[in-house]
């Protein structure tokens, strides 16, 4: 047994009936959650393969487009203040 169960099996005798329930229910809970993430980790996977994907597309587009006649609008002047 790990020190983490011998302490949680330490509180949990000293706990009243209704709190250890809570307490019992909770780790449950926690334990449902971990034994589901490779679940989660194939879906995170999913969407990072997905964002990479789209992101492929928006440069392929930009690559696609003619920039040969861009040019910066010209900029004028400096405004003229006046000295302090």
């Amino acid at each position: 047994m790990t020190a983490i169960a011998e302490r949680l099996d330490e509180v949990m005798r000293r706990l009243p009936p209704a709190r250890a329930t809570t307490v019992e229910k909770l780790v449950r809970d926690v334990i449902a959650v971990v034994e589901e993430t490779p679940g989660l980790e194939a879906a995170r996977e999913a969407r990072i393969q997905a964002h990479r994907e789209h992101i492929a597309q928006c440069r392929a587009g930009a690559d696609a487009l003619d920039w040969s006649g861009f040019e910066r609008p010209p900029q004028g002047e400096y405004e003229v203040r006046e000295e302090w």
